[in-house]
């Protein structure tokens, strides 16, 4: 893993640092064949995976009050600590 501003923003809007996988055959980041991994069907699998279980969070939050709820008072005490400090 690298490093990244998540926590920074997290505390400002509510944040969510998802990671998928597919298999590269052992290749490493930022080289030619993991990039090649990346455009083949295992990887369109994994995005499609992750863009649905994104889709489904969103899906609970509009269906179910309580979770709303919790979710929007959640996003009220971020915004209060951000803007109080």
């Amino acid at each position: 893993m690298a490093s990244t501003d998540m926590g920074n923003v997290s505390r400002v809007v509510p944040s969510l640092h998802p990671c998928i996988g597919y298999d590269t055959a052992g290749a490493l980041q930022h080289a030619e064949d993991f990039a090649r991994h990346g455009t083949g069907p295992g990887a369109d699998r994994a995005v499609l995976d992750g863009a649905t279980a994104l889709a489904r969070v969103g899906v609970d939050l509009a269906v179910d009050p309580a979770q709303r709820d919790r979710f929007l008072r959640g996003v009220a005490r971020r915004r209060a600590a951000s803007a109080a400090g």
